[in-house]
């Protein structure tokens, strides 16, 4: 019986957080990335002077997809890393009424803070502050869950 316990937490935990990332990709999805041949044609050849003007409007391109795909993963984290602490923090809430509920929220919520701060075009510093978020509201589930175990 522990074991199906285990399993069904885990089981919330990553239906909570496989629920986030598809939530975000149905409904905020990345910019698609430019094919220069397919949005420009051809490059011409590398020696002449047509090159250089297509290679400029490629770079161009390049540089603007960046710049949204930069900014849809900060909108991103300013979303769903708050959603995932109010998820953990929600479990650990209702974790000793609740038991395995709160438990799955906790872990689905920790996965989900570690989902926000995984892409690629994130901002070193919003990382940083995304990974103390996290630490900081593992320390404080931790010291609720626990201590409460310990005073039962």
């Amino acid at each position: 019986m522990r074991v199906l316990k285990v399993i069904y937490v885990l089981a919330i935990a990553a239906l909570l957080i496989l629920l986030v990332i598809v939530g975000v990709q149905a409904f905020y999805p990345a910019p698609q990335y430019p094919d220069c041949y397919d949005l420009l044609g051809p490059a011409p050849d590398y020696e002449s002077p047509e090159y250089e003007e297509w290679d400029q409007q490629c770079m161009q391109l390049l540089d603007e997809y960046r710049q949204e795909a930069g900014a849809r993963d900060r909108n991103i984290f300013f979303i769903v890393l708050p959603l995932g602490a109010v998820f953990a923090v929600a479990g650990t809430l209702i974790q000793r009424r609740l038991g395995i509920f709160g438990a799955g929220l906790i872990l689905g919520g920790i996965g989900t803070m570690v989902f926000a701060t995984v892409p690629y075009d994130l901002n070193m510093v919003l990382r940083f502050a995304g990974i103390a978020a996290i630490l900081a509201v593992l320390l404080f589930v931790g010291y609720k869950v626990f201590l409460s175990l310990r005073k039962s």
